[in-house]
């Protein structure tokens, strides 16, 4: 460097030799001035021996770099088959839930489960007293066996009347039979009179001519009298026969007429009897309500009765034991609190949801059956809840763009609760022949992700990479590295282009040299 002085140099135009001179008389300011150079020139040499050393220190350090040999832990760039998903934030909700209410009014004599238990459907919940509703059951009974009665009465009253018709039947038929014999004799008769007249005429003709008597002749005349008389009698009869004839058929009229208002009278009986024997069931529905039953399996909420609490039909629950509760009412509608709420856990939903863009990718999959989706949250160790996909919302919100999706899941071990918030990931497809390597090799820097690809001479270089997803560990790259090249996953801290590196051995490093493992289905984004 031009600033190098050199010690020689320095102490030379510092020091003046000592020769033998005339004194000479020296005037203050020239002292001054020398002094000042002398004082310059030394700070001048003192900076370039200072810049000399850090050259020197810093052409070491960076030779020392070069030829450092960095140990590392190095992995395969693989090829996998992994899944194209999509992931959101989702919440547990019940697919069913059920608020307890009593039906019927009474006190509390018995609770059969605690808070928080899971409940079966059918399992018995609470029991209110119904001796009230034995009561009514016992009334109303009373009054269908005695509707019954009514209706038995009715009938025999229209099987009685039943008889007085065929009786008047028979008597009709009995005075037709009267009629028609009548008729036959009024038809016989009138041959006699016919015979008389004939006779009477005849013997008429003798008695003129003087060949009978007149005691004769008179005898047949009043034998034609005789059989007109009769013929006249027996007309008589007709009439009275058909007098009595048309009596009988208005007497079998009114019969059927009894008849009929007997089997009204049947009919508005056994009417009677439904109607109580409605109101029998009714009762014998009220006394079911005396016994609570879960409708569904679940889990129980908070309880808000005890034993002994009074509660109203349809209202909420007494607080205090023994009271009765009054139904709060505001603008006519009725203000219940449920004894009980049951919340439906196994099986259980999870909703979440997703940007409308991936709406027709999702429906294309679909078509190809149900879509598996996992979820998984803080205390679920890394191991996924598995479900399927059962509904999409039919409408998208459009103050953010995305589609609500509902997932189910069994639930069996029951760690999913309503209300929860978890990790949902949605399993659209497979990709084959996927570019993946450990997540732990990607490194940020200024110009983006990057990794260090090991090179056979042992070196490193920096290659960007572009992942397009995270799957259990493994980065999916559409861009970097290519199958089959060794990667630094540790260790990277000590590293640029060109690092000379040594890959440790012992204790898993070496089974972590060997590649990237297999994915796994759950986790990840699209």
């Amino acid at each position: 460097m031009n600033h190098e002085i050199s010690n020689e140099t320095l102490t030379e135009n510092i020091i003046e030799p000592e020769l033998p001179r005339s004194p000479k008389k020296r005037s203050p300011k020239k002292i001054t001035w020398v002094i000042l150079g002398v004082v310059l020139l030394a700070g001048l040499g003192l900076f370039a021996i200072h810049a000399g050393a850090a050259k020197t220190d810093k052409g070491g350090k960076s030779a020392r770099n070069k030829q450092q040999v960095t140990p590392v832990t190095v992995a395969m760039v693989t090829q996998k088959t992994v899944p194209i998903q999509l992931q959101a934030i989702g919440n547990v909700q019940s697919g069913s839930t059920v608020s307890i209410t009593p039906e019927v009014s009474g006190r509390i004599i018995g609770v059969y489960f605690k808070k928080g238990q899971d409940v079966k459907k059918g399992q018995l919940l609470f029991t209110i007293d119904d001796r009230s509703q034995i009561a009514a059951i016992q009334q109303a009974e009373g009054i269908v066996a005695k509707d019954q009665a009514s209706v038995q009465q009715a009938r025999a009253t229209l099987a009685r009347d039943l008889g007085q018709v065929d009786q008047a039947r028979a008597t009709l038929i009995k005075d037709q039979a009267s009629v028609r014999q009548a008729q036959a004799t009024v038809i016989k008769d009138e041959a006699q009179v016919n015979f008389a007249q004939g006779q009477s005429d005849r013997y008429g003709a003798l008695y003129k001519k003087g060949a009978v008597s007149l005691d004769t002749a008179q005898q047949y005349l009043a034998n034609i009298r005789t059989a007109q008389a009769t013929l006249q009698a027996d007309r008589e009869a007709i009439a009275n026969a058909e007098a009595v004839l048309k009596s009988d058929r208005v007497a079998l009229t009114n019969a059927g007429a009894v008849v009929k208002g007997d089997e009204a009278a049947i009919a508005n009986a056994q009417a009677v009897v439904r109607s109580d024997q409605g109101a029998l069931d009714n009762a014998k529905v009220q006394l079911s309500y005396a016994k609570i039953y879960a409708p569904i399996d679940g889990r129980a909420g908070n309880v808000s009765v005890t034993q002994g609490n009074v509660v109203q039909a349809n209202s909420s629950a007494s607080l205090t034991q023994g009271n009765a509760l009054q139904t709060n009412s505001t603008g006519g509608t009725s203000s219940t609190t449920p004894l009980v709420t049951i919340t439906q856990i196994r099986p259980i939903e999870v909703a979440f949801s997703i940007p409308e863009t991936n709406l027709p990718q999702v429906q294309k999959y679909m078509q190809n059956g149900k879509l598996k989706v996992d979820v998984t949250f803080p205390n679920s160790q890394g191991h996924p809840t598995p479900g399927i996909l059962t509904s999409v919302n039919n409408t998208v919100d459009n103050t953010t763009g995305t589609i609500q999706l509902i997932g189910q899941f069994d639930n069996t071990q029951g760690n999913l609760f309503p209300g929860q918030f978890v990790n949902a990931t949605l399993t659209l497809t497979e990709q084959p022949n996927a570019t993946v390597l450990p997540s732990q090799a990607v490194q940020n820097g200024p110009d983006g992700q990057f990794v260090f690809v090991v090179k056979p001479d042992m070196t490193v270089q920096n290659v960007p990479v572009t992942v397009s997803s995270s799957i259990d560990g493994l980065d999916v790259i559409q861009k970097g590295p290519q199958p089959g090249d060794k990667i630094v996953t540790d260790g990277q801290a000590n590293l640029v282009s060109g690092s000379k590196i040594r890959i440790k051995t012992g204790n898993g490093a070496g089974g972590r040299g060997q590649g990237a493992e297999s994915p796994k289905s759950g986790g990840g984004e699209s």
